[in-house]
């Protein structure tokens, strides 16, 4: 059997752990005073915000950022390269996200692009005693436009989709460098509209569709917000968003402060703008609104929205000007910062228990701040 062969066979089936990452799952599950006298360095305090302890000790783990980052860029060259790393974020990024009640029942659907290609998504309906029809959650995954897919956010949209108790239409979108922007914003608009016409068909509230992302979904969600309030079109109802890529964030005091080992490194972050904005020069005068949203002249008339950062992480002071934006612009937003948290924090709500913190009351606002909108 050819490598190939097996890797398109293995990424088409569920997730299920190997027995190396159940045992490490189960190491993790440790008190995190453990974690704490087990530090090879002393516990990092930076700007008044301390991490969380296992947090730390995952990184000190995970060994020298500048090794992986070199053979991330080696892997990622080539097609097969590329297509064995989205392979192991999808497995990787579920191992320590948090287990939630299996939904009532999941459909997985092919929406038709406007290109004409499909779109894979597939909708989550939670057990509820409601009589009437569920609001909806569009919610459009992380992973700097270049990993990452519906398997990799699995538990994290089930997890806010019991919180919520709403129907969430976890998108599949186009990644680069195969698919440059405005790619993956124009397949999460695509995925938008259809859902308007269609999700009464699982009992969902047309008329309460919300879209969320984290990262790079979260560009996504505020990009389809933007394109739809500019176009005069059907509006998006909420944005629920986790530190999301609102803007260039290379001037900002958390871009130097959390360059390097933190999940998201500043070398990182550079190379994937070049593979998803491909032969732009990435200065104000060649970005536009939607490219960097928190460069809008007005952001008046945007939908609500819940807006969480991480302490540790790069995009920080973006995510929080954007916030400061939208409140500017008089628009009604939720913002929180988990000031002992890195990048990604959703991936580890099985294990941290911040994380997990962070991940379920931010989800049971959103639930209860869209049915104020009916």
């Amino acid at each position: 059997m050819s490598f190939n062969f097996w890797l398109n066979y293995q990424i088409k089936q569920p997730f299920i752990a190997s027995k190396a990452e159940e045992e490490e799952l189960q190491f993790y599950l440790k008190d995190n005073n453990w974690f704490q006298e087990n530090l090879k360095k002393p516990q990092i305090i930076i700007d008044g915000q301390k991490l969380d302890s296992k947090v730390q000790y995952m990184l000190e783990q995970s060994g020298d950022s500048d090794q992986n980052q070199s053979f991330l860029r080696k892997m990622f060259a080539v097609p097969l390269g590329r297509k064995y790393l989205r392979y192991r974020v999808d497995g990787g990024w579920t191992v320590f996200t948090k287990e939630t009640p299996a939904m009532k029942k999941t459909h997985d659907l092919k929406v038709t692009g406007r290109g004409g290609h499909d779109i894979p998504i597939r909708i989550y309906v939670p057990e509820h005693n409601s009589t009437q029809r569920l609001p909806v959650l569009i919610y459009a995954h992380g992973g700097g436009y270049l990993f990452a897919s519906i398997k990799a956010l699995d538990r994290a949209v089930q997890l806010m989709a019991n919180e919520a108790k709403v129907i969430v239409v976890s998108v599949d979108y186009r990644l680069a460098p195969e698919h440059p922007y405005p790619a993956a914003s124009e397949d999460g608009e695509d995925v938008f509209l259809w859902t308007k016409n269609n999700i009464a068909k699982y009992n969902g509230n047309a008329e309460l569709i919300a879209f969320g992302g984290d990262s790079a979904g979260g560009h996504v969600a505020v990009n389809v917000a933007q394109k739809q309030m500019k176009n005069g079109k059907s509006s998006v109802a909420m944005l629920l968003l986790y530190y999301p890529a609102t803007g260039l964030p290379t001037n900002d005091r958390s871009y130097k402060l959390y360059a390097k080992g933190f999940g998201l490194d500043r070398s990182f972050f550079e190379f994937l703008l070049t593979q998803v904005f491909p032969g732009k020069e990435l200065n104000s005068a060649h970005i536009d609104e939607f490219m960097a949203p928190d460069l809008s002249v007005s952001l008046k008339g945007m939908p609500p929205a819940i807006l969480s950062t991480a302490g540790f992480d790069i995009l920080k002071d973006s995510g929080a000007r954007f916030a400061q934006k939208l409140q500017s612009d008089s628009v009604q937003v939720d913002y929180f910062n988990y000031s002992s948290l890195p990048h990604s924090f959703l991936q580890y709500s099985g294990v941290v228990p911040d994380a997990e913190v962070a991940a379920s009351e931010t989800a049971r606002l959103f639930g209860e701040r869209i049915r104020t909108l009916n």
